[in-house]
């Protein structure tokens, strides 16, 4: 139990839980075949991964038979490059093409009855052994390992160059996950190809050159934290720029309140009436934003011509503007019964416009 929770298990279980997740939430928002092909190809590649722990592969091969989480192993390995292969064929080719996607499942089921076969062929003794200098020999581990590993390169090899054409279309942050992916991949190709000429090398002509062998453990490992990064990643962007803009809305709303309190008091009907459904930090935020527009407007006529520009360049003067205004619509006083620009020229959406309100409430707060 204690190497199933070594200090590199631990970290590639962290990994994939949190990029399992976030491909759960992105199926749940978007049941799509897309989406769907890449939770399953993550689901797949982290069984495989707890598959190869003893403490489980034991337990399996104690209930289905010698062997049987070796053979579990390597096809969910298979199953989980086939499902991205297929979410790139799908993105690539459109849902016209569903028989090409289809026929990708033809090589999988092949590789897949190639391992069944040759580990049933294999002596008893040698079932579920690891690839090594004592079992290279046999014919029925030797086909065993030179079938998954073929199927594992052709996987490889075909989403690393999905991910490479792909990329150059993709936005910064996904392109970053992309490119971890893609050298991931690569990574855990580069491993494969070893190990299969340790096979070829060893079953056919005998000599066992172990540094092939060597090889292909690191590169599989550090390929698979890469690839797992690379999926993760452009998520967990996501969620920490989601975090930054809720605490900007959250500061903002804050710093508006002197300014959408005097307008509120003076223009109780600006409060929209419906309520905020959900509550929700940016629809507070853009409420108050709207709100505290729609006064200025009601409040326009008693303002200057310029008052737009003057929020813009002198924040302080628009305030000491905004204050006599107010007490003008207070007292009842006559105005010239026109509206005017209330914010700076060129402001076209309702962040643009919190900056100069923003500066314009913190005048109010030094004017009070």
């Amino acid at each position: 139990m204690s190497t199933l929770f070594s200090p590199i298990n631990l970290i590639a279980m962290v990994l994939f839980a949190g990029a399992l997740a976030w491909r759960i939430y992105q199926v749940v928002r978007a049941p799509t075949l897309a989406n769907w092909a890449v939770t399953a190809c993550v689901a797949a590649l982290a069984a495989a991964f707890l598959l190869q722990q003893p403490v489980l592969s034991d337990e399996v091969d104690a209930l289905l038979g010698r062997g049987a989480a070796r053979v579990a192993n390597n096809a969910l390995l298979a199953c989980g490059l086939c499902a991205l292969v297929i979410f790139f064929l799908r993105s690539a080719l459109g849902p016209r093409r569903n028989r090409r996607v289809a026929a990708e499942l033809v090589p999988l089921a092949a590789a897949i009855a190639l391992m069944v076969v040759a580990m049933a062929l294999t002596p008893p003794e040698l079932r579920g052994l690891p690839l090594g200098p004592s079992t290279i020999h046999d014919s029925g581990v030797a086909v065993f390992y030179l079938g998954a590993g073929l199927y594992l390169i052709y996987g490889l090899v075909a989403c690393t160059a999905w991910i490479v054409r792909y990329q150059r279309v993709a936005d910064r942050n996904l392109r970053i996950g992309l490119r971890l992916g893609a050298i991931g991949l690569a990574c855990a190709a580069a491993g494969s190809i070893s190990r299969a000429l340790y096979i070829v090398v060893a079953w056919a002509f005998g000599p066992l050159v172990k540094v092939l062998l060597l090889l292909g453990v690191p590169f599989v490992i550090v390929g698979t934290m890469l690839f797992l990064a690379g999926v993760t990643y452009p998520g967990i962007r996501a969620r920490l720029a989601a975090q930054r803009r809720r605490r900007q809305h959250r500061r903002e709303h804050r710093a508006l309140a002197p300014l959408w309190t005097v307008l509120v008091q003076a223009f109780p009907s600006i409060v929209l009436r419906t309520p905020p459904r959900g509550g929700g930090v940016h629809r507070g935020h853009y409420r108050r934003v709207i709100e505290i527009r729609d006064g200025l407007v009601q409040l326009s006529p008693y303002l200057d011509a310029d008052f737009g520009e003057v929020v813009a360049t002198d924040p302080g003067a628009a305030a000491a503007a905004l204050k006599t205004a107010l007490e003008r619509h207070a007292a009842g006083e006559e105005n010239d019964g026109r509206a005017k620009q209330v914010l700076p020229a060129g402001a076209d959406d309702i962040e643009s416009d919190v900056r100069p309100l923003l500066a314009l409430s913190a005048a109010m707060t030094k004017e009070a």
